[in-house]
């Protein structure tokens, strides 16, 4: 098909003449800390990933990086090019790849989901190994997790993420998987603390908490409204793990996600305790790219997904002293 003339605002340069090779020299120049390991990662020597380099400044007339000794920057365009080019590289990669049918017992390929550490160690650590036995050539990666939009994440390659609705775009698929609360975790030898936190309690206490930016929109969505936020916060992580060894022996108090506090409660002594005020359930989603609606690969994962959801909410036992 013939295009003669589209006009989007964008500065029309000739393409035509342009080697569309140089995209992945483009991709991995914008991601790389050096020209010779951006030349390494597309199989190019320094003398012509110099060239690709000079061809690209040319087209964009912009010196798009600046290497100072072992000092790399991006110019304001190279910056703003960044995710346009990850995107067109993830569509190409998806474009080669894609078929109408897809068999997990013929399938060689990489699996990419993203999830927050707390769905990871509650939940993907049952899925994964399902994924593994029902596809015997494929491999997972889990893929670090961005707090904000879903977006950055499909644009590095993810195929599903797991994630709280509010990160979902207007426009991004989504299937509704769980909801959870909040309740607190103290340890189970708490001088005090009985099975409940009155207010009092609960705001005269040192608490323990994730950073900020994880704990708003991982679990805690209402943590800028009272009582949660007037908490007196004396240390803060950015590892879900970790919360439960900060109460272990201590007085502290954690808020976090009622499922996962029932899983550290089963393999570490601590305790739960109802909170003073009930926070508002938050629901978890499965999320993937809207060009993605059909994909028979996303649909087999969304099944192995799904499947294992009765798993994360069977009962727990208490943990036992030794």
């Amino acid at each position: 098909m013939k295009v003669d003339h589209y006009d989007d605002g964008v500065d029309a340069r000739p393409i035509r003449r342009l080697n569309l090779n140089l995209l992945y020299a483009l991709d991995a120049i914008l991601r790389s800390r050096t020209l010779t390991e951006a030349g390494r990662s597309v199989s190019l020597s320094q003398p012509a990933m110099s060239m690709s380099l000079r061809r690209l400044r040319d087209h964009f007339r912009d010196e798009l990086v600046l290497y100072r000794g072992a000092d790399r920057q991006l110019t304001a365009l190279g910056e703003a090019l960044r995710p346009h080019i990850a995107r067109v590289m993830r569509d190409v990669t998806q474009a080669f790849g894609l078929s109408l049918d897809f068999d997990p017992l013929a399938a060689r390929r990489s699996i990419s989901i993203a999830a927050d550490e707390a769905i990871e160690l509650m939940f993907l650590r049952s899925v994964v190994p399902d994924i593994l036995r029902a596809g015997p050539g494929l491999d997972v990666r889990l893929a670090p997790f961005h707090y904000g939009s879903v977006d950055r994440m499909f644009d590095e390659g993810v195929d599903i993420a797991i994630v709280p609705e509010m990160m979902a775009g207007p426009t991004t698929n989504i299937l509704p998987l769980f909801d959870h609360g909040l309740v607190g975790m103290i340890c189970d030898r708490h001088p005090t603390f009985g099975d409940s936190l009155s207010l009092r309690e609960y705001r005269d206490g040192r608490h323990a908490a994730l950073v900020e930016d994880a704990e708003r929109i991982a679990s805690f969505a209402q943590s800028d409204t009272p009582p949660f936020s007037d908490r007196r916060i004396v240390v803060r992580t950015g590892h879900c793990a970790m919360l439960p060894h900060l109460v272990i022996g201590t007085d502290l108090i954690v808020t976090a996600s009622n499922w996962l506090t029932q899983y550290f409660a089963s393999i570490l002594p601590v305790r739960l305790v109802d909170l003073p005020v009930p926070g508002e359930l938050m629901r978890m989603v499965a999320a993937w790219p809207e060009h993605r609606s059909n994909d028979p690969l996303i649909h087999w994962l969304l099944d192995r997904i799904v499947d294992r959801i009765d798993w994360l909410n069977a009962p727990l036992p208490r943990y036992q002293r030794r």
